[in-house]
């Protein structure tokens, strides 16, 4: 089951990515069409991402139930094998501004983020794939693999960094700032990309050693993917209390975060 759902992942982000190819970095690609089932401005590109993956989910032929940024829910079929979780361009500011850090987060689950059993992003500028299976850890799949790796068809696996002092951490931090804790003074660096997804993986990764969103904005969609490969890379995800995610697979929910390597996380929450 593991490889169809990476099958059909891969051919939502296909779709996705041929879809909007020429929109990206141009005007149109921002026009405002409506508000959204999430309750912020869909714009073109969203709606034609989001056609795309229908287009490719409807012609499956599993039954499924679809929770998607724009239109919110849809059940395909008459009884849903699973729970497929779209958000059909992550860091929708950045594609239409050509800023090269947007993607497409898909994940596979039943009804809540803590049953989440399958995670796949696509960063849509150099075609890295992310991916977690809940139990067989998180792997990263890139278009120029060193061929004396053999890393096979899930690519190299990825684990989390290590450290644990604070003044030595880099942190994505999207804290207000009349009320960030988390600032250069006790951590390394702090830096913000726009796609909450992709920024994940590079949590998963060890590119960076945290995340961290106390907004109440970040919606299930833009982490449901994400938040399993982190875990699955060994690090830790919780709300800001330290408790486990188990928002409803909704895209009115929203959320706050805080994602490490596990090895910080107990001194990060005292910042937040």
């Amino acid at each position: 089951m593991t490889s169809q759902f990476y099958e059909l992942c891969n051919d939502v982000a296909e779709a996705i990515q041929e879809a909007v190819s020429e929109l990206v970095g141009k005007p149109e690609a921002g026009v405002t069409l409506r508000i959204g089932a999430d309750g912020t401005p869909t714009e073109k590109i969203d709606e034609v991402a989001e056609n795309a993956a229908l287009s490719v989910l409807e012609a499956d032929g599993r039954s499924m139930r679809l929770v998607s940024e724009e239109l919110g829910e849809k059940v395909i079929g008459n009884k849903p094998e699973f729970t497929f979780v779209l958000d059909p361009i992550d860091g929708t500011f950045n594609a239409v501004n050509n800023i090269p850090f947007f993607c497409v987060p898909v994940a596979i689950g039943n009804s809540d983020l803590s049953d989440i059993r399958y995670g796949y992003v696509r960063n849509l500028v150099n075609g890295d794939i992310y991916t977690a299976e809940k139990g067989k850890g998180a792997f990263l799949k890139t278009l120029h693999e060193t061929p004396y790796l053999n890393t096979g068809n899930k690519g190299i696996r990825m684990h989390v960094s290590y450290l644990s002092e604070l003044s030595l951490l880099s942190v994505i931090s999207y804290n207000r700032p009349h009320t960030a804790a988390i600032n250069n003074h006790n951590v390394r660096r702090v830096r913000v990309f726009g796609c909450a997804a992709l920024e994940l993986c590079y949590i998963a990764s060890g590119i960076f050693d945290a995340f961290i969103d106390m907004r109440s904005m970040l919606r299930v969609t833009d982490i449901a993917a994400s938040k399993l490969i982190v875990e699955e890379a060994g690090g830790r995800v919780t709300d800001g209390k330290g408790k486990p995610l188990s928002t409803p697979l909704d895209v009115k929910k929203r959320v706050n975060m805080v994602a490490s390597n596990g090895a910080a996380h107990d001194k990060l929450l005292e910042l937040v």
